[in-house]
C-alpha cells in the first residue's frame, strides 16, 4: 500500500514546519497526486478503495490525514504558500468556500465536468447539493456526502406520553412542555447544541423556517428583522427550559449520547448523527427512535443542508490526475460502494439504487432516508453567513444566543448583538 498516514504528533509537526510564502513544491509526476483529509467518516470509508482506483487509473494517490482543524491549518498554508505540492484536498464550502474563491485558490471543475459529460453526470446531485459547491456561479468542489438537521424522537415515550410527534415549531415546543410535565423532570424532553462555534448548524433552520436569511440582498446582516428575534427565542427557549443541563457545553457528541442512554425524549442533531443512535452496541433505544423533518415555521420546514467536498489546488500541476480522482471518488459507483460504510449519498440515484435501498432495512432507516431527501431538494446551503470571515462569525451568532439561553440577555439585546457585531465581518466581504 503506497498510501501515507500521519498520527497526530507528525501532522502537529508538519503544520508548525510550514509556513505562508516558502511552501515546498514537491509535486511529483503527472501520474500522482498528493490528497489531504480530514479525520472524517467518508475518509475512513474512502481510503480502503484507493487502491481500486490505482489499479484502475495508474495514477498513484499519497494520502495526508489530520484532525479537522490541523487539515484547515495545512491546506490553508499549502495554499497560502502557493505549494504545488496538495493536489486535491477536502473542503467545507459553506466555511471556507468564499475565502478560497477570492483568493483563486480553488481550480474551478466545470470545464472537467463539462468533458465528462454524461460519464459524470453532474445533475445527479440535487439542486441544494450543487448550490454548496458552487460560489460565483463556478463549481469549486465536488459533494462527497450529504447532512440535514432532523428531529428525531423516542417512539415508545411519544406514545406513553400520549405526544404527536411535531410537524411545526409550536407544535414542538408543546411536544417538550408535555414531555417535561408527565414525565415529571426525569426525562429530557430536547436534546440540542448549545456551544458557541457549533450551535449556528442547528440554530440556522429556526431562521430560515421563519423566512429570515443570515443577511439581505445588499449583504449586510438581517438580524433587525422581527422574525430574527423570534427565532432567538424560540432556540434558546427550547435550551434553556426544556434542554439538559449544561446545555450551553454541548454539541453533536453530548446530544447523542444523552439520547442513546435513553435520557431525552427528542434531539435536534444531524442526519449523520443516526449511525451512533441505532447501533444496539451503544444505544439503549436502538430500536425506539422514529425521524422527522425540521419542523416547520412560518415559511415552511427549511433544514440546513451540508455536504463535504473534493477540491482541486489552482497549484497544483497534475490537475488532469486529479481530476480523475475526483471524478473517481464522487462517481455513482464508488458512492454506491461508500453506502456500505453509512456514507449517506449525494447522488439521487445512488439514494434510488435498490441495493442502497435494500439496506434500509428498518423503519427508522426508511424515514431517515425518505427526510435527508427532502432535505437535499429544500434544504438551505447556508450553514451561517457567506463571507471570508465566516467562523468568525459563527462565533458571534453562537455567543449571542448562548447569552440567552443563560438568561443574561433578551432575544432582542441577542439580535442587535449579532447584527452589530456581524456588521464589520461582512464588510470584509467587499474589502
Amino acid at each position: 500500500m503506497r498510501h501515507r498516514y500521519l498520527s497526530a504528533a507528525l501532522a502537529l509537526a508538519l503544520v508548525g514546519g510550514l509556513t505562508a510564502g516558502c511552501g515546498s513544491d514537491s509535486a511529483g509526476s503527472a501520474n500522482e497526486i498528493n490528497l489531504i483529509m480530514s479525520n472524517h467518516p467518508w475518509q475512513r470509508a474512502i481510503e480502503p478503495l484507493i487502491d481500486d482506483f490505482e489499479k484502475e487509473s495508474g495514477v498513484t494517490v499519497k494520502v495526508q490525514t489530520f484532525a479537522e482543524q490541523q487539515m484547515r491549518d495545512k491546506v490553508q498554508l499549502n495554499l497560502q504558500s502557493r505549494s504545488s505540492s496538495m493536489d486535491v484536498f477536502m473542503t467545507l464550502p459553506s466555511r471556507e468556500g468564499p475565502q478560497f474563491a477570492k483568493s483563486n485558490y480553488y481550480e474551478p471543475l466545470d470545464e472537467h465536468v463539462s468533458k465528462a459529460g454524461a460519464d459524470y453526470a453532474v445533475d445527479d446531485f440535487p439542486t441544494a447539493v450543487r448550490a454548496g459547491m458552487t460560489v460565483d456561479d463556478k463549481l469549486i468542489a465536488a459533494p462527497i456526502n450529504v447532512e440535514g438537521v432532523v428531529l428525531y424522537y423516542r417512539t415508545d415515550l411519544f406514545e406513553q406520553y400520549g405526544v404527536t410527534p411535531p410537524k411545526t415549531l409550536d407544535e414542538l415546543t408543546t411536544a417538550a412542555e408535555t414531555i417535561k410535565q408527565k414525565s415529571g423532570g426525569s426525562v429530557t424532553p430536547i436534546a440540542l447544541r448549545g456551544q458557541s462555534a457549533a450551535l449556528p448548524f442547528t440554530f440556522g433552520p429556526f431562521l430560515h423556517s421563519q423566512g429570515v436569511s443570515w443577511t439581505k440582498p445588499d449583504g449586510t446582516p438581517n438580524f433587525d428583522d422581527p422574525k430574527a428575534v423570534e427565532a432567538i427565542n424560540r432556540y434558546a427557549t427550547l435550551a434553556r427550559d426544556y434542554g439538559p443541563p449544561g446545555v450551553v457545553n454541548n454539541t453533536f457528541t453530548q446530544s447523542s449520547a444523552l439520547f442513546a442512554a435513553g435520557n431525552a425524549a427528542m434531539e435536534l442533531e444531524s442526519s449523520n448523527e443516526v449511525s451512533s443512535i441505532i447501533d444496539p452496541k451503544t444505544s439503549k433505544v436502538a430500536d425506539k427512535i422514529g425521524v422527522l423533518d425540521f419542523p416547520a415555521g412560518a415559511a415552511g420546514s427549511k433544514t440546513t443542508v451540508l455536504s463535504w467536498g473534493l477540491a482541486v489546488s489552482s497549484f497544483s500541476k497534475n490537475k488532469d490526475a486529479a481530476w480523475k480522482f475526483v471524478q473517481w471518488a464522487t462517481s455513482a459507483k464508488t458512492q454506491l460502494e461508500l453506502t456500505k460504510s453509512g456514507i449517506a449519498p449525494p447522488r439521487t440515484s445512488v439514494s434510488k439504487d435498490p441495493a442502497y435501498t435494500a439496506t434500509l432495512n428498518t423503519e427508522t432507516l426508511k424515514q431517515w432516508n425518505t427526510v435527508l431527501a427532502k432535505a437535499q431538494t429544500d434544504g438551505d446551503t447556508e450553514v451561517g453567513p457567506v463571507g471570508v470571515a465566516a467562523a468568525e462569525m459563527r462565533k458571534v451568532i453562537g455567543d449571542a444566543v448562548g447569552t440567552v439561553i443563560l438568561g443574561r440577555a433578551s432575544a432582542e439585546e441577542a439580535a442587535k448583538q449579532i447584527q452589530d457585531g456581524l456588521t464589520p465581518l461582512l464588510a470584509k466581504n467587499r474589502e
